[in-house]
């Protein structure tokens, strides 16, 4: 049946923290390297936190083809045979 579709942005996170403080510091930090255009495949750490990620992209999706892609994936999850 395929994989789900996927929105123009991807990202793939496995984040550990010391604390809930410490995880929300590096959402933060994360989300301002994916503003700036830093983050792309990799792994960092520090005392409190360390992740692995990968940010994907695919410039030709839309939003439009994504909700068509959505719509054609649940039309066929609902074909019998497809769970």
């Amino acid at each position: 049946m395929g994989e789900a579709p996927r929105r123009a942005f991807h990202l793939t996170l496995i984040l550990g923290a010391d604390s809930r403080e410490e995880l929300a510091d590096a959402l933060r930090q994360m989300a301002s390297q994916v503003d700036q255009l830093k983050l792309t495949v990799g792994v960092s750490g520090g005392p409190s936190s360390g992740a692995i990620y990968e940010l994907l992209s695919n410039p030709e999706q839309t939003h439009e083809r994504y909700f068509q892609e959505v719509a054609e994936y649940l039309r066929k999850r609902k074909e019998p045979g497809n769970a």
